[in-house]
């Protein structure tokens, strides 16, 4: 069954690891798992600007993003979209890092953070969803 937006909102909220799929200039999948935040219906993520991701979406910015819980009841949000590189946000790395490991853990880890990366925004296309 279909997970209504307020649940899709809800699980997109929640510190999930999100799988996040691009394609090479040969066709080939890379698939990789990521920290992101999702604001305003769309999936926000760093990576490296030299990352496999990073170089994929500048030759192809079609990209899926799948978020999915791991104990049961079993929900999933599969969303295709387009990628976009955005001026970076420390802010937001911080946030996304204090999302997923806590207050106290997530700012050390953001303090020690030396790498300013990129800043990608996935406006969604397309939205599957499910729960059991």
């Amino acid at each position: 069954m279909s997970l209504s937006q307020t649940e899709i909102n809800e699980l997109l909220s929640e510190p999930h690891i999100a799988i996040v799929s691009t394609c090479g200039p040969t066709g080939k999948p890379h698939a990789m798992p990521i920290w992101y935040a999702w604001k305003d219906g769309k999936v926000l993520f760093h990576t490296g600007s030299d990352s496999k991701k990073m170089r994929n979406l500048r030759e192809n910015d079609r990209v899926s993003v799948v978020v999915d819980t791991k104990t049961a009841p079993y929900k999933a949000v599969v969303i295709e979209g387009r990628a976009r590189e955005i001026p970076h946000d420390k802010g937001l790395a911080r946030e996304v890092a204090i999302h997923y490991l806590g207050a106290k853990a997530g700012e050390r880890y953001s303090d020690a953070s030396t790498e300013i990366g990129v800043l990608i925004e996935v406006t969604p296309t397309k939205v599957i969803s499910w729960g059991y």
